[in-house]
């Protein structure tokens, strides 16, 4: 397996990324962005193929330690392979399990923080196991999943951060909800000025009151280009 290193273009971080298998996408970027929380914070990421998100908030939000749970062996080695190049090993500790193993290891109510970028399209019958199907396609888990299970990890008062695709913008919202995790903003994504918004990014609150923020119009080449300052 020949790796390629891309440089993230923040603090000197780097991944590691297979060009023949699924590599990042802006997406994932776009929601390390996006989340906010205090340092102290115990931290959580589901979905985290090889593990952008997880490296790029040790340098943006600086929390202690970030538990990362992936499904699919080969992200996963990769995710270690970055953890040691960037030295942050005790910052990002890598589980290779599904992110509904994450409540028996870590406990209910362990979590300040879940993040989130997770397969967008539903799987049909009889799809393939490969890489980039897992990675895309409710195939290891759904959203009704991944909420369910962030609700249980998450303390009262803790949030859920994710980014999914505009056209489920009425399945997250409804399903965050009947998991008593109540969105609270909301930022709708335009690739650039005059076409349609593709991904949204939403944070839900355990517990919360009702009353949702949507933010102004964001490009996605302004949040990207911010990002690197």
């Amino acid at each position: 397996m020949a790796l390629r290193l891309d440089d993230l273009q923040f603090e000197g971080l780097k991944i590691f990324q297979n060009p023949k298998g699924y590599c990042f996408t802006s997406d994932s970027v776009l929601l390390a962005n996006f989340v906010k929380f205090n340092p102290e914070s115990k931290v959580v990421e589901f979905c985290a193929g090889t593990g952008v998100i997880s490296i790029l908030l040790t340098k943006k939000q600086k929390p202690k330690i970030i538990h990362s749970f992936e499904v699919m062996r080969e992200p996963y080695e990769i995710f270690l392979k970055s953890i040691a190049f960037n030295k942050l090993s005790g910052k990002v500790v890598a589980h290779l399990s599904p992110l509904e193993e994450a409540v028996n290891i870590l406990g209910v109510g362990y979590a300040d923080v879940v993040v989130c970028n997770p397969p967008y399209l539903k799987a049909e019958c009889g799809e393939s196991e490969s890489e980039k199907e897992v990675a895309t396609k409710e195939i290891k888990t759904s959203l009704e999943s991944v909420i369910y299970n962030a609700s249980r990890l998450l303390k009262f008062g803790g949030k859920l951060f994710m980014v999914h695709r505009v056209d489920r913008l009425v399945d997250v919202l409804t399903t965050l909800r009947a998991n008593k995790l109540e969105p609270k903003r909301l930022s709708i994504i335009y690739p650039k000025l005059g076409a349609e918004p593709v991904v949204f990014l939403v944070e839900a609150l355990s517990g919360g009151k009702s009353g949702l923020r949507v933010s102004k119009v964001i490009f996605a080449d302004d949040m990207n280009k911010a990002s690197s300052k």
